[in-house]
């Protein structure tokens, strides 16, 4: 019972306030009227037209047209519900296109790097990279007729 009248006293807080913005629109409203009878009545009186009087104070009304615009393109943005954006996958840098250099199988010594070291390669498996890197330095060929030991 205890939250119902609670409930009860905020909707009653609630409706009293919306009257209180009511009563100030009206009076609001008619204060607006009134002062654009008196503008008409002034211009009509001296001999000016509305659009020359729009000219004279075109900044002051620019600027206000701008806050309008303004407090309506925000009032637009808040009553979208928000999504998330994705984030756009940026394409990865791609290695450039290399003929692969296959290295059969035997064993290779000789290396600019270790001129001791033997690398024996198997049929199977992989190729070590200090073969691969050197024999694209200098082409398959030549490379199988310094470095291969069998």
């Amino acid at each position: 019972m205890a939250n119902i009248e609670k409930e009860i006293e905020s909707l009653r807080a609630k409706i009293a306030r919306l009257e209180n913005e009511q009563k100030k629109a009206e009076v609001q409203k008619k204060a607006l009227g009134n002062a654009s009878g008196q503008i008409d009545k002034i211009l009509k009186d001296n001999g000016i037209t509305l659009d020359a009087y729009v000219r004279h104070n075109y900044k002051k009304i620019s600027r206000i047209m701008q806050k309008i615009a303004g407090q309506s393109a925000q009032a637009k943005t808040k009553s979208r519900k928000s999504t998330k954006k994705k984030a756009a996958r940026r394409g990865g840098r791609t290695a450039k296109a290399v003929a692969t250099i296959k290295i059969p199988a035997g064993r290779y010594g000789n290396l600019p790097d270790n001129p001791d070291q033997v690398i024996e390669v198997k049929e199977k498996g992989p190729r070590p990279k200090v073969l691969k890197r050197y024999a694209e330095e200098i082409g398959l060929e030549a490379f199988m007729s310094q470095c291969r030991l069998d």
